[in-house]
């Protein structure tokens, strides 16, 4: 996938060395966040400073990763790539205040270290190879005026034009993501008729701000308004985009290497040292029907995957939606085409966080662990581009005579399929021709049952089938896998404050990584405790050479001796969360499987690991 001059608050160390064990070390950071816990935990809602008042919100994600002998003999867990330490912090603490139509706020990301398994860890870790800091901390600030139809705000900013598909800046903590923009931002609006805004800036990379500038103007139009259309909504708008490189004669064979005489030359004979982009879009509602549209592209060349050719870019975006009564229905459509745009493409490959755009995969995000054990992550990295999309269908069904009873129906189904194109984004008219083919399908089902006061189940089949090939590189032959997941999810409730959940899944698979099967069982102490224990084991002997590159399954070849050995592994966890008002604190220990972790459609991959993990958040 996937530097700002006058700031000189970057990669602060915020920790000191202590001179005690590991375990010494980590038990005493429970015992200050537990005492932290327990002196905020009649904190006000509200904090009023003279007229205004102010908000803090604290997040803080910690892992105290320990030995695993199985996994570190087969090569899951490798200590070795750890260079940080056997511990990670990712810790985030928000300030606001906010008086009349005045605002600010500012915020600290703490890393004391970065936890291992994000694309920020490797970043850090490869910009730190000489000065070996492990610890550092990123402040972001802002301050924003808004008057009855205006408003300006300078600082970091966090904006999207239209579905984000040429530009959107954002936070996403469950991918140690954040390409807020420092700059300015303005808006204004005439009635309700039309919004205009305008935003510039320097895009944060991880612990940077990058040295390139974007800007752009985005408008919107309510058609609807303006013919005083009051039973519908129809408005037009258009997005300009654009992203300059401070400095283009950076751009040389060292960076390069094999592509420099392309991209070189590309580059001094177009001149583009801005890249342009633009879109339009079409938004409908009316008596349950609605309908969006969004139709973007690159006016000039641009990198937009590392080792690939420069190119032109398009995405065509189409969502239709009906509702009436207890039935709803979605269908959307996206053809993409070298659409990625980078922050810097002098630092491509280096992750996610270096997009300046956002163009999330159009597939049902799963929450049970083995329906999420291999989302689709996209075929246009190593293909180009693709097309496709999904249809979701809910129904409900009650009784309003039977209180507290009711059936919730969903059906869900996504397919995407390669574009034809060249092997390796090639333009040299020789080059090997691939023909487009599908590369994913799935087909979900779930149902809820809500039987009485009591007792809720849910349901779920997921049919699942990939072409593994195209994960890894740009393959002529497809090599499909197939998965059929089952799941089910039961709640009892004993009273008011007591419950329990069972849940029991099976991944049935001929190919791939064979048949797993995974299940919990979680007791609540409404509304302050939790806890839970579960477990999720490969419980199938795979004996098929083609598995050999799986990162999670249990088929394992030596490289150089060529002997295969199968492992059956359990994956295992056991936690509790304490929450009052505002407060949550959650507690785990177990082994995780090495996967992939997706937030709105945009995935990471995390190494397996065996440890403890404590996560609290709070506000006030």
């Amino acid at each position: 996938m996937n530097y700002a001059q006058g700031v000189s608050f970057r990669r602060m160390p915020l920790c000191a060395k202590y001179n005690l064990s590991k375990m010494k070390r980590f038990l005493l950071f429970l015992g200050v966040a537990f005492a932290a816990t327990l002196s905020v935990s009649e904190a006000s809602a509200q904090i009023k400073v003279g007229e205004g008042q102010v908000s803090v919100a604290l997040e803080s994600n910690n892992t105290f990763y320990t030995e695993d002998p199985t996994l570190e003999s087969i090569g899951l867990d490798q200590p070795f790539k750890r260079t940080f330490g056997d511990r990670g912090s990712n810790d985030y603490l928000k300030v606001d205040y906010n008086l009349n139509s005045f605002s600010a706020g500012v915020q600290v990301d703490g890393y004391l270290p970065p936890l291992y398994g994000y694309d920020l860890y490797d970043y850090i870790k490869s910009k730190n190879l000489q000065t070996d800091k492990k610890n550092f901390a990123f402040l972001s600030f802002y301050t924003q005026f808004e008057g009855k139809n205006w408003g300006v705000r300078v600082g970091d900013i966090y904006d999207q034009f239209g579905n984000g598909l040429i530009f959107r800046s954002y936070e996403d903590r469950a991918l140690a993501f954040n390409n807020a923009v420092l700059g300015a931002r303005a808006y204004y609006n005439i009635g309700n008729y039309a919004t205009l805004k305008a935003i510039a800036g320097k895009p944060r990379i991880y612990n940077e701000r990058s040295e390139n500038w974007v800007y752009g103007t985005d408008l919107s139009l309510s058609i609807s308004d303006m013919l005083g259309w009051s039973n519908g909504i129809l408005s037009v708008e258009g997005s300009y985009f654009a992203r300059k490189d401070t400095d283009i004669s950076e751009w040389n064979e060292d960076d390069y290497n094999d592509n420099w005489e392309v991209i070189g030359t590309t580059n001094r004979l177009s001149g583009n040292e801005t890249v342009n982009l633009v879109s339009g879009r079409l938004n409908f509602e009316y008596s349950g029907f609605t309908f969006r549209s969004e139709y973007a592209t690159k006016l000039n060349e641009d990198l937009h995957t590392p080792g690939k050719p420069l190119a032109g870019g398009n995405v065509l975006f189409l969502d239709f939606g009906y509702n009436y009564k207890r039935f709803s229905a979605s269908a959307s459509f996206r053809r993409m085409e070298n659409m990625t745009t980078l922050i810097d493409p002098r630092r491509s490959g280096i992750g996610g966080g270096n997009n300046i755009n956002y163009v999330p995969l159009l597939t049902r995000q799963h929450t049970y662990s083995l329906a999420n054990l291999n989302p689709y992550l996209g075929a246009s990295v190593h293909t180009g581009g693709e097309v496709g999309g999904q249809i979701d269908l809910y129904y409900s069904l009650r009784n309003p005579k039977a209180r507290g009873k009711y059936w919730n129906f969903h059906v869900n189904f996504s397919m995407f399929n390669t574009l034809d194109h060249a092997m390796g984004g090639s333009k040299d008219a020789t080059a090997p021709k691939i023909d487009g083919r599908n590369v994913w399908k799935d087909f979900n089902f779930d149902v809820e049952r809500q039987w009485n006061k009591k007792v809720k189940t849910t349901f779920l089949y997921s049919y699942q089938r990939w072409d593994e090939e195209v994960n890894h590189y740009d393959a002529s032959e497809p090599h499909y896998n197939t998965s059929h997941i089952f799941v089910g999810d039961v709640t009892y409730k004993f009273n008011k404050k007591h419950s329990i959940r069972t849940e029991l899944q099976y991944l049935a698979s001929e190919d791939y990584e064979g048949d797993w099967v995974a299940g919990s069982i979680e007791y609540n102490f409404a509304p302050k405790y939790s806890f839970y224990v579960s477990d999720m084991w490969n419980c199938e002997p795979m004996g098929d050479a083609q598995n050999v590159i799986n990162f999670g399954g249990n088929y394992y070849e030596d490289m150089e001796t060529g002997v295969g050995k199968n492992y059956l592994l359990h994956y295992y966890q056991i936690g509790a969360s304490y929450t009052h008002n505002s407060l949550r604190v959650q507690l785990s220990y177990g082994r995780n499987r090495a996967g992939y972790v997706c937030s709105g459609g945009v995935c990471r991959m995390q190494p397996a690991y065996t440890g403890f993990n404590l996560a609290m958040t709070l506000s006030f």
